[in-house]
């Protein structure tokens, strides 16, 4: 019952805040008209856009780049990190590029994808899986190192190989971490795609955020931006959420079942 309240609670906080900042928006877009657009109008541009097709071609073309650099860094990701999980000589070896990645500033990494792969999806493909992959690594290097101290000392008094030490010890601890990371990577990946667009495309959300600039239309600048932001809540709910969800049932499964025991 107290959960039941308090989640009803949280509901309606959130309801209250959303309703602060409509009224806040209308406020300043009536007192301010240059700075803000009214509601309706932002309402309006978001209508014409599904009406004409506009939404649809070019959140597909983003949603497919997003994806693509999303599989392509995790996979990357994921290699890599193995890898420096197993070997320190690797560790040591993939930390400087790591490093780099994390530390670089996002428009910089545009710029050079622009100087090398031209306008278009190869250079929002690869900014996106290129920030994808630190992600990954550090997920999975941080949830190899997690594994229990006690399983691999029994794997090694069993002589596992490593191809089994993978599979039977290491895959099974590091799906917490890999589900975890895969759902923060995948809630940045589509934000990735569409600087990428902005700075250098010839289509999707991007490219139509961009070109409302050129047009002076704020009020469909800001139907883009609800996009953007309904595509995220998307993601959240979909992907983030019930991951999130999956791995709290799974730990309280897991220390009721030690505390059984």
């Amino acid at each position: 019952m107290r959960a039941f309240i308090g989640n009803r609670s949280r509901e309606i906080w959130f309801a209250i805040g959303v309703a602060c900042l409509l009224l806040a928006w209308e406020y300043v877009s009536g007192a301010a008209p240059a700075l803000l657009p009214r509601l309706g109008t932002v309402v309006a541009s978001l209508t014409e856009l599904c009406t004409s097709g506009e939404l649809h071609k070019h959140l597909g073309v983003s949603l497919h780049r997003s994806v693509s650099g999303l599989a392509i860094g995790a996979a990357l990701g994921f290699v890599t990190g193995a890898a420096a999980g197993f070997s320190r000589p690797a560790y040591y070896m993939f930390k400087p590029a790591m490093g780099a990645l994390f530390a670089s500033p996002a428009v910089v990494v545009v710029m050079l994808a622009m100087v090398w792969f031209g306008v278009g999806s190869g250079m929002a493909v690869f900014v996106t899986a290129l920030f994808t992959v630190p992600i990954m690594y550090v997920s999975v290097v941080e949830g190899m190192a997690m594994v229990d101290r006690d399983l691999l000392e029994m794997a090694a008094v069993y002589r596992l190989s490593k191809w089994h030490l993978w599979w039977q010890v290491y895959l099974p601890a590091l799906s917490t971490a890999v589900l975890t990371g895969f759902s923060f990577a995948a809630g940045s990946a589509f934000r990735k795609t569409v600087m990428a667009e902005l700075l250098g495309s010839s289509n999707g959300v991007g490219f139509a955020m961009a070109m409302t600039r050129f047009n002076l239309d704020v009020a469909r600048f800001f139907a883009w931006v609800a996009v953007c932001l309904l595509v995220a809540l998307a993601i959240e709910l979909v992907l983030v959420r019930p991951i999130v969800a999956s791995l709290c049932k799974w730990r309280a499964a897991s220390a009721a079942g030690a505390t059984y025991e």
